[in-house]
């Protein structure tokens, strides 16, 4: 039976970019994402990944946290600002107990962090529940235009603003805000928003919504105005006056 993921009139399977020094692990992220259908390009180098992205427009970035020539936060700012990249999904990838660098690389524009070792199971549903963006992903499927004061999400075009001037956000962020926007008001905890923005399936750090929500609130606020997000100690977020 075939690997291939694609029938005739179905969309094709998005691009996985592979961004690992390491020649046996990336080889192994290779040989699994091959068997499961998608398609993959892999580079080792700082250098090579800087002009892949935004030639080639990959669905999902697999980074590898200490992968030489490349300086994380300049690369995903910079990803951020195009187009054809702003909506792909950044994974980085690195050695367990690496905790301080987990949360700068979250902070910088990841939208997720798996710490190795990890399951190819584990890796597969990363992927697979995030190579769906917002255009895609059936959450997203009808034209929705949501607005909180001066704050505005467009569903169908995938575009934040506010006081007019537009704000962009990674994947999760978005994922994020389109819920709180959905109910402004209403507090969120930690798990209901784990389970808007993550596969269901995928373990996160103790830590990663709080990073994610920070960065989202930050983001909001480069805009002009008052901090949109209320936190709710022990609770959760809600989105707020």
């Amino acid at each position: 039976m075939s690997n291939d993921a694609t029938t005739p009139g179905s969309p094709l399977p998005p691009i996985v970019l592979i961004a690992a020094a390491d020649d046996n692990f990336r080889s192994l992220l290779e040989y699994t994402i091959k068997s499961n259908g998608l398609v993959l390009v892999g580079v080792s180098d700082g250098e090579t990944l800087a002009k892949r992205p935004e030639a080639m427009a990959p669905g999902v970035l697999l980074l590898e946290s200490r992968i030489s020539a490349v300086e994380t936060q300049t690369l995903c700012e910079r990803l951020l600002l195009i187009h054809r990249t702003r909506s792909m999904l950044i994974i980085a990838l690195a050695a367990g107990g690496e905790q301080e660098r987990q949360q700068a690389m979250l902070e910088t524009g990841a939208d997720q962090y798996l710490s190795r070792p990890f399951s190819r199971e584990t890796l597969m549903t990363s992927i697979g529940a995030n190579c769906h963006n917002a255009n895609r992903d059936p959450a997203f499927s009808s034209r929705e235009l949501l607005t909180f004061l001066d704050l505005e999400l467009d569903v169908n075009s995938y575009r934040v603003r506010r006081n007019g001037r537009t704000i962009h956000l990674t994947p999760t962020e978005f994922r994020l805000l389109h819920h709180l926007m959905k109910n402004p008001h209403k507090v969120y905890s930690r798990d209901e928003l784990q389970d808007a923005a993550w596969p269901r399936a995928v373990h996160l750090g103790p830590r990663t919504i709080d990073v994610h929500i920070g960065c989202l609130r930050a983001a909001l606020k480069k805009a002009g105005g008052e901090d949109l997000i209320r936190t709710v100690r022990s609770v959760g977020y809600a989105l707020s006056e």
